[in-house]
């Protein structure tokens, strides 16, 4: 697990480690880019079998919970924004352009 020198750096990241799964990385980009999300809160990593790459979202209080499924791990993050739908399509563009 690896992540992006200055990637996570600034008020918007919040939590005890600073490790991202590079399947990730695209999205916590522009979870950090998004004028709509004021904090992204890094969550668990859980290792698993080989699969394909995607993204999943699912609304909570105060804003997002994105899963990232990598191609050895999935990784959840805690994005809060008042303008979900908004997050997801600023996310969702640049995850399907990399």
């Amino acid at each position: 697990m690896s992540h992006i020198k200055g990637l996570l750096k600034g008020s918007k990241f919040s939590g005890r480690h600073s490790t991202v799964i590079p399947s990730a990385i695209p999205a916590v980009e522009a979870a950090r880019d998004s004028q709509h999300v004021s904090k992204i809160a890094l969550g668990v990593i859980t290792p698993i079998r080989a699969g394909d790459e995607h993204l999943k979202f699912s609304p909570v209080s105060g804003g997002l919970k994105m899963q990232v499924r990598g191609t050895g791990a999935i990784q959840i993050f805690w994005l809060y924004t008042t303008r979900p739908e908004e997050v997801i399509e600023e996310i969702t563009k640049k995850w399907e352009q990399r």
